[in-house]
């Protein structure tokens, strides 16, 4: 068999990190031209234990930690290097590219040259720096790039003309204002699908596959419905399997025996003219995982006015129906934390929040002072609810199953409308808590990748680092 390459079009971020023993070296090359990205000289004030004092510092010293983290957890001789650059994307000040990442290169075929090295699995793609890692060697592609992974990130957000009402956080905490993208955090995620949380060159949404040979990821990847792996699908079953929502699963054994340190236990909600579903707990608030179960009246009154009176924004009349009572509200308008705070302070005893959108809530943001519990359902249940509301309700907690997982396994991101650039590469967005390599970043993330906090580096395991 012939070594086989692709060339990837985006990949990720990092810099030079300190080498511990077993750990692994990831070297970044600054991109950016002088005065920009890496290299802009605008003053900064240090935050959240950077102590960078230009702008282009701050997100450099950022790279470093995220750098940092990774080559603490992951163990390969050789080196993965990483070109990155933090220079203007397309912006306007209302929306704009936040960036893109993913592996430079793919590889198949290719022999290990070194006493310990791995041959890769015939006819398989792998992400560069992990069939580095397997055969012990740098594989060298004529004329091109020597590097593993590529990241572009926008380092004009938040200035003037560029979503200039959000910002980075450049800060090392993951301490990030509402209205902040914690830079460390997307950084650590773009990071993972470089080093392999990705479908590769196989196409998610058509299921057809480079050179007709899969992935490593598919070998891992399970349709519960159909009992196939990806890996023995046609093209239309893997593209009707990305579509699969809360069926599609992760069934490598690092990420399963994983799952009981990391996962809550899965907390439903109960009613006995609608019936019962998965909710999302919020991730403010008293947790239900620590054994608050919740029981009582549900009702759907009227808020005081505002764009709807459905979505809980404002103070309740005095003569509504909260006191005393669970509060059903719709998404959107303002925070998920000022729903539930106007409802606490009308005296409600709970708070549910249907989605304005097909799919699964877990209400995120962080507050102090909210003493009653908020969930999150689907859209459809939310609408049954409020048609047969007032009506009793019950959520609890099934302590056989953990919360994102179907048959014990965790779910991957299949909503019924694919999401092209999210569906299939993510873990869904049922997991609670949330983990890093979810679509969407959430407020109540930490900057760790291991269990029991995350399932990102055994999901690497799984597929050979």
């Amino acid at each position: 068999m012939t070594s086989r390459w692709l060339t990837a079009s985006l990949a990720l971020l990092l810099t030079a990190a300190p080498v511990a023993a077993q750990s692994a070296r990831v070297i970044v090359i600054n991109g950016d031209e002088p005065g920009i990205g890496f290299n802009d000289p605008t003053p900064a004030v240090p935050v959240g234990g950077n102590p960078g004092t230009t702008r282009g510092q701050q997100a450099l010293n950022v790279f470093q930690r995220a750098a940092d983290l990774w080559g603490r957890n992951l163990q390969t001789s050789q080196p993965v290097v990483v070109l990155a650059l933090f220079s203007p994307l397309a912006c306007t000040a209302t929306s704009g590219t936040l960036g893109a990442a993913g592996a430079w290169n793919y590889f198949a075929n290719v022999p290990a040259l070194k006493q310990g090295g791995t041959a890769l699995t015939p006819d398989t793609w792998y992400p560069a720096a992990l069939a580095e890692k397997l055969t012990r060697q740098d594989i060298v592609v004529p004329d091109d790039l020597p590097i593993e992974l590529i990241a572009f990130f926008n380092g004009d957000l938040g200035k003037p003309g560029c979503l200039e009402n959000s910002g980075w956080y450049f800060g090392l905490d993951n301490q990030q204002a509402s209205n902040q993208t914690d830079l460390l955090g997307v950084v650590l995620h773009e990071f993972g699908h470089g080093l392999g949380v990705s479908v590769g060159p196989t196409s998610a949404s058509s299921g057809n596959r480079a050179l007709g040979w899969p992935s490593v990821w598919e070998r891992y990847m399970s349709d519960v419905t159909t009992g196939k792996r990806w890996l023995d699908m046609t093209s239309a079953e893997r593209a009707a399997s990305a579509r699969n929502n809360w069926n599609l699963v992760w069934t490598g054994a690092k990420v399963t025996n994983s799952i009981s340190s990391t996962l809550e236990f899965l907390a439903t909600i109960a009613a006995d003219s609608v019936g019962t579903q998965e909710v999302g707990a919020a991730t403010y608030g008293p947790s239900l995982a620590r054994g608050l179960g919740l029981r009582g009246v549900l009702v759907a009154p009227d808020d005081g006015g505002g764009v709807s009176l459905q979505d809980g924004c404002e103070p309740y009349p005095a003569a509504s129906s909260v006191a005393g009572n669970i509060v059903l509200v719709n998404r959107g308008t303002c925070s998920f934390v000022v729903k539930t705070a106007q409802a606490q302070a009308a005296g409600a005893i709970g708070v549910v929040i249907a989605n304005n959108a097909p799919g699964f809530l877990s209400p995120g943001g962080s507050a102090s002072g909210i003493a009653i519990p908020t969930v999150g359902v689907t859209q459809a249940y939310g609408a049954a609810l409020r048609a047969a509301a007032p009506l009793d309700v019950r959520v609890q907690l099934d302590s056989s199953v953990r919360q994102g997982t179907t048959a014990g396994f965790a779910r991957l991101y299949a909503p019924t409308t694919f999401a092209q650039g999210s569906s299939v590469s993510h873990f869904d967005t049922s997991l609670t808590p949330s983990v890093l390599m979810e679509p969407f970043i959430t407020p109540d993330l930490v900057s760790k990748v291991r269990n029991p906090f995350d399932l990102t580096l055994p999901l690497l395991k799984d597929i050979g680092w």
